[in-house]
């Protein structure tokens, strides 16, 4: 694999300025361990306790909802061995150069925003390139978060720079503005240090074309080509998060995604549902406030409301969709009413789970389904404890907030389910494999995150869930078989080690 040559120099007022940003002794060391095959664990552990700050948030970040490990990372040579060396070195590379630039306000520079954009490009180009089966997620997380560093470097080495921040008001400097004011732009100086820095090539330059991905050099290496790729997505996410047309953002991020990915507009909404609990969780560890950020919820709704101002074929094409929406919340409506509930969780019981997948099997063999169906099956992981340590009222309180949480997360046209039991389930009727294994990443993270009072005692509460979906039915036996396989998964998940999932690799079932 060879690197684009980029012409890349910082200019002299820059590399001249007393305070321009150097690579801490930590970075370095990592990156001369990323950069030498023949690097072991214990090369790294080594250097890494030279900073037992960044230990610890490698630590928390191992343990976080973003890795999934299902059990508890408390070593380095731990989280190495179930993370990888490579993403245990890029991890330290991103946390280190992190560190060193933290920590001091810059004039008129919105540092708080500076900070919450690195983060968004972060959190979003990992998730997106895990959900996506890329290599490069760690590399992304890197990405990220030194993809805005050219502009922090100007705010601390050139005086000249709060021109550019006078005459941007309120908004986030452009880069267009920087090269009208100055020359050049954010973009390239950060590109540059990089450079300077003897980072990868695959990260200078996907930083340098992120935001302009037409410009890539069509002789690009693929990688760096997929990680622009990523990238700009993830960028088109900053702006959704942290910008002020979040309309033209969700836009442009609708765009991108069925144009790289072929992603629906579900599909992304799901996406970025997952984003806000990393996004936060991630700047805990960073040491990032994140309070001040925009729920999603809030997002999207200003988003929305923009587009209706700005465009009246979108506002018409939005009123459709909202139509459609309350016809088919109407119709889901119309068949809870008809079922009957789990007195105990106010959930859907067997009856009417059996009735609602039925009727889903049918609805593909008359041709009136486009997407795939897809089950989960669910169940309250080590559950006969509950009852014989605390009592049977204790484990029907447990019953009842995995219940109340599923309700909570599912989709209103998901029919969530008691199974029986400890053991619950989730229909739904038109989604994808990604779409499938996201809603079960959110089931299992909210109800991990649910902490139980039972008289006095904190208890917390684990699920594992196993999922199927297919895209063809042959016949009415397919709701068994879709069961099987989904309920075979579920005790995979179980073996190994519960808190997790695990799913069907196909989208069609076999033939009987």
């Amino acid at each position: 694999m060879s690197d684009l040559l980029l012409d890349k120099t910082l200019p002299d007022a820059i590399q001249q300025a007393e305070n321009l940003p150097s690579m801490p002794a930590v970075a370095v060391e990592v990156l001369r361990l990323t950069q030498n095959d023949d690097s072991t664990i214990d090369d790294l552990a080594k250097v890494l306790s030279m900073d037992p700050a960044l230990s610890a948030k490698l630590l928390k970040l191992s343990n976080s909802s973003m890795f999934n490990l299902g059990s508890e990372v408390t070593n380095l040579n731990r989280a190495t061995m179930v993370l990888g060396l490579k993403t245990v070195k890029l991890m330290s590379l991103s946390f280190s150069l992190v560190g060193s630039m933290q920590g001091k306000q810059e004039g008129r520079f919105k540092f708080e925003e500076y900070w919450h954009r690195s983060l968004v490009n972060a959190v979003s180009g990992r998730v997106l390139a895990t959900a996506m089966g890329s290599t490069l997620a760690d590399e992304a997380f890197l990405c990220g978060l030194l993809c805005r560093i050219g502009q922090l470097v100007l705010a601390r080495c050139l005086a000249d720079y709060d021109e550019v921040l006078t005459k941007g008001g309120d908004s986030w400097p452009t880069a267009e503005l920087e090269d009208e004011l100055l020359g050049f732009n954010g973009r390239d100086i950060g590109a540059a240090l990089l450079q300077a820095w003897e980072l990868p090539g695959l990260i200078s330059n996907t930083v340098s074309f992120m935001h302009t991905p037409h410009d890539l050099p069509s002789d690009a290496p693929g990688d760096t080509k997929e990680l622009v790729r990523i990238m700009h997505m993830a960028s088109k996410c900053e702006e959704l998060f942290c910008g002020r047309d979040k309309g033209t953002a969700l836009q442009e991020l609708m765009s991108c995604a069925a144009e790289y990915y072929k992603l629906n507009s579900s599909e992304v909404t799901e996406f970025l549902e997952g984003l806000e609990a990393n996004i936060a969780e991630t700047g805990a560890t960073l040491a990032i406030d994140t309070d001040g950020m925009p729920s999603m919820q809030e997002i999207v709704a200003t988003a929305q409301t923009q587009l209706v101002r700005v465009s009246l074929g979108v506002a018409t094409e939005a009123k459709a969709a909202e139509n459609k929406a309350i016809q088919l919340e109407s119709r889901n409506a119309e068949l809870r009413d008809r079922a009957h509930k789990d007195k105990l969780t106010g959930l859907p019981n067997r009856a009417s789970f059996d009735e609602f997948l039925d009727n889903c099997i049918h609805q593909r063999l008359n041709g009136n389904a486009k997407q795939a169906l897809g089950l989960l099956m669910i169940d309250v992981d080590k559950f006969k404890v509950f009852n014989d340590t605390h009592g049977h009222q204790v484990g029907d309180e447990v019953l009842q907030l995995v219940g109340r949480t599923m309700a909570e997360v599912v989709r209103d046209t998901d029919l969530a389910a008691r199974y029986g039991g400890e053991e619950f389930s989730v229909v739904m009727p038109q989604t994808t494999s990604f779409g499938l294994k996201s809603l079960a990443e959110r089931i299992r993270s909210a109800i991990e995150a649910q902490v139980l009072d039972a008289g006095g005692q904190k208890l917390s509460v684990t699920i594992s869930i196993g999922g199927a979906c297919t895209t063809v039915c042959h016949g009415n036996k397919d709701a068994a078989a879709l069961m099987k396989i989904a309920d075979h998964y579920l005790y995979k998940a179980k073996e190994n080690g519960r808190n997790r999932c695990e799913f069907f690799p196909k989208t069609e079932l076999p033939k009987t």
